[in-house]
């Protein structure tokens, strides 16, 4: 039986993995439904295997952030809280857990093809890059960070039968510049609420405000082309008995992007978007129009529609 010093020490360490953020691994799911592989059952073991390597990953990643931000953290508001900052947790231990998660996900990875552990390699490097060097440039980091979370996707792509897709990549790539500079955006809402002019160790400003907005509402809306643009490509015509009915989910896109900007204006975004999305229930309302168009447009022939 632990303790209870040691089930204080256990919960901080299960803290600073941050598991909530798991939700963002979720995204190595998306090629497999994508790709319409969702009976496959390698795939499937595939990606869960491929989940569970991102979420190693990632929590790694978090506690070194954690440990290279420390004085920093100990002085913000929120951030103080969490294990490191607040003394909860040693740096020793930060140490040596962070080198601990990234061997146990390296193992997973060798059941997995040569591209996932690539990818996977690519991943953890260029996030630590972005903890020590990129984070606090301008317009750079909200570059990285999009890419850093199309690259779940990307290893996706690799767990699966033809699974790579260009309509894909410019997709997620535009849809995640636009929510890694709605994530700056609440930021600034948020401190301008306090009366403060910058983000604590960023580069932004409260006068940064305008332009983030116009830049996040192009990368929006880019996604939402290149989607009905894809409507008309061969993978769709492929994919779907009538692909025309895939339109209805731009409007879904689009809403729901627009909606996410004005919950963002209005300083409703406290937390990190893709966790606000999941906490939120239209989002989950626009998921299922999305899922419910997705699968007519597989299943339905219209009569009138001829390739």
């Amino acid at each position: 039986m632990l303790n209870k010093k040691n089930k204080i020490k256990l919960k901080a360490c299960i803290k600073a993995i941050r598991p909530y953020h798991a939700l963002k691994n979720i995204l190595i799911f998306v090629p497999i439904f994508v790709g319409h592989q969702y009976f496959n059952v390698v795939a499937l073991k595939n990606c869960f295997l491929g989940f569970l390597v991102f979420c190693l990953l990632a929590s790694s990643a978090y506690i070194i952030n954690d440990l290279h931000d420390l004085e920093n953290d100990k002085k913000h508001s929120k951030k103080q809280k969490r294990p490191f900052a607040s003394g909860k947790l040693s740096c020793r231990t930060g140490y040596l857990l962070a080198p601990l998660l990234t061997i146990t996900a390296l193992i997973f990875t060798i059941s997995l093809p040569l591209n996932f552990l690539i990818i996977a390699i690519t991943y953890y490097c260029l996030t630590l890059f972005y903890t020590f060097f990129i984070k606090q440039i301008k317009w750079l980091d909200v570059i990285l960070l999009a890419f850093l979370f199309s690259m779940r996707v990307f290893a996706g792509m690799t767990l699966i039968v033809n699974g790579f897709s260009f309509w894909l990549i410019f997709f997620v790539l535009s849809l995640f510049f636009s929510l890694s500079l709605l994530k700056r955006y609440a930021e600034l809402a948020t401190i301008q609420t306090k009366n403060e002019l910058s983000i604590f160790g960023r580069a932004y400003t409260v006068k940064d405000k305008t332009k983030i907005a116009l830049l996040g509402y192009i990368g929006g809306y880019l996604s939402v082309l290149v989607f009905t643009f894809y409507i008309y490509s061969e993978k769709a015509q492929l994919f779907y008995k009538a692909p025309l009915l895939l339109w209805l989910i731009s409007p879904c896109l689009f809403i729901w992007l627009n909606q996410m900007w004005q919950f963002a204006q209005e300083g409703k975004i406290n937390d990190d978007p893709v966790i606000f999305t999941v906490k939120n229930k239209s989002s989950w309302i626009f998921l299922l129009l999305i899922l419910i168009f997705s699968l007519l447009a597989t299943e339905i022939k219209l009569p009138f529609y001829t390739l």
